[in-house]
């Protein structure tokens, strides 16, 4: 089960090894806890219905958001654990 909310995590990313000059003043970091893992990620809104995700080692991803807001994508991480302003 954990195996399969892990794969879900990525299953809506694509890797991008830049990044496209968005904003960055609006970011959060998430901290989702599987079992005894820890995952802390960043998430900017990049302001083209994108999020740039940087993960604990600094690889980038950029996400799309798919037509919803950066708020309701934030709000969705806030189920799987616990986000603050960065």
């Amino acid at each position: 089960m954990l195996m399969a909310f892990a794969a879900g995590l990525f299953a809506f990313t694509s890797c991008s090894s830049d990044d496209d000059g968005g904003s960055s003043s609006d970011c959060h970091t998430c901290t989702i806890s599987l079992g005894a893992l820890d995952n802390v990620t960043e998430y900017c809104d990049n302001g083209d219905g994108t999020v740039t995700a940087t993960d604990e080692d600094g690889n980038e991803t950029t996400l799309d958001l798919e037509g919803n807001s950066y708020s309701d994508f934030i709000s969705a991480q806030e189920q799987l654990g616990d986000c603050e302003n960065s």
